[in-house]
């Protein structure tokens, strides 16, 4: 190359832009506020005759292998097409152009949290039920790798430009076509740990014999440090979700209980960003038989989003998740607190994280 030509290449390079940005992630991150381990486990067989402060400790470990798109395979982006200007004096007539492309996004991670939960139960009856009240505070630690790759567009030139111009200008827009996605993988891929945005619960709550009914509406508000640029974060924005939940449970016999639940989450707008999470709901089902060393079970989740996201760069983005998985609830003797090991599989997702849910929760009544 002469060293005309080789000023000229210097001066692509240097405004030689690609006009997208590689919105990772949508609303909350993929990750409703919802837990998607289950809530559902032995405690279905709770005695009816609790009442007073009641503690527990969470711990949840999640595993994420991809994030799918809403085609329910690994998320992909569209990559508008373009225009290469080229420095003077050369006309705009022989700018070359490219078509739009599609990028794919490996997507995998971690996160351990862990659940402080303070509740009450209170002593005196309402309607045949007692109310209920508490808090839950979590703090968890975060890692995500996200990676972008796709082809590199091959520019279309007007037949007047020069061959060697065309293959140079070619060269060097693929070395920055690549390097862009590369730079757009690692802006999103990082650690990070903090408290998460914490939850309000009331309720009343109902225990019979053969029938349990709780229901409640729970304020998640959003303390967990949150971040518009890329990258993880530990809350999932800087807005409100209002959650009503109907939970039924029913035991034909001691040693057979059968629970459903009900939930529906409703979010205000991100003030960060000014995009609004679909609202959603969630649908979770279990049965447990009573064994003489604990309860043993199985319970399923659904959970999906009825409502567009909206000012979403990747679109409506709709969530939809479904998970099923087993349980197993038993007592520490003495002390008497429940102990419950629950395990969760995503069965088929689309605009969610897809991989597995690992819970122990500790129960104590005081």
């Amino acid at each position: 190359m002469d060293k005309p030509m080789a000023g000229f290449m210097r001066s692509v390079a240097s405004l030689t832009v690609l006009s997208w940005s590689c919105a990772a992630f949508a609303a909350e991150g993929f990750e409703p506020r919802y837990n998607l381990a289950g809530s559902l486990g032995g405690e279905m067989f709770a005695p009816p005759d609790q009442k007073g402060w009641i503690g527990a400790l969470a711990a949840t470990y999640v595993s994420v292998d991809k994030v799918t798109g809403n085609d329910g395979s690994r998320l992909t982006q569209s990559v508008p097409g373009g225009t290469v200007a080229l420095p003077a004096p050369m006309p705009a007539s022989l700018y070359p152009t490219y078509a739009h492309g599609t990028v794919s996004i490996p997507a995998s991670g971690n996160m351990t949290r862990w659940d402080a939960v303070l509740g009450y139960i209170t002593s005196e009856e309402y309607g045949g039920g007692r109310l209920v009240l508490g808090v839950d505070v979590p703090f968890a630690r975060k890692s995500q790798s996200v990676g972008a790759s796709g082809a590199t567009p091959t520019l279309n030139w007007n037949p007047m430009a020069p061959p060697a111009m065309q293959a140079a200008v070619q060269g060097q827009f693929g070395s920055q076509y690549q390097a862009a996605l590369k730079e757009q993988g690692e802006s999103t891929s990082g650690e990070v740990s903090g408290i998460g945005d914490v939850e309000l619960g009331a309720g009343w709550q109902y225990v019979g014999e053969t029938l349990r009914v709780l229901g409640g509406v729970s304020l998640v508000v959003p303390t967990g440090k949150y971040s518009s640029s890329p990258g993880p974060d530990i809350g999932s924005g800087n807005f409100y979700t209002v959650r009503p939940a109907i939970q039924v449970a029913y035991l034909p016999t001691p040693d057979f209980a059968f629970a459903a639940k009900l939930s529906v989450g409703l979010n205000t707008r991100n003030v960060d960003n000014d995009l609004r999470s679909g609202n959603w709901f969630g649908v979770e089902l279990a049965g447990g038989y009573k064994t003489p060393i604990g309860v043993v079970g199985l319970h399923a989740i659904r959970v999906q989003q009825y409502q567009d996201d909206d000012n979403n760069p990747l679109g409506p983005s709709r969530f939809r998740s479904n998970s099923a998985g087993v349980f197993f609830t038993t007592k520490i003797p003495v002390i008497g607190t429940a102990v419950t090991v629950q395990y969760m599989r995503t069965t088929s997702s689309r605009n969610a994280k897809d991989g597995t849910f690992t819970q122990i929760r500790l129960i104590q009544l005081f």
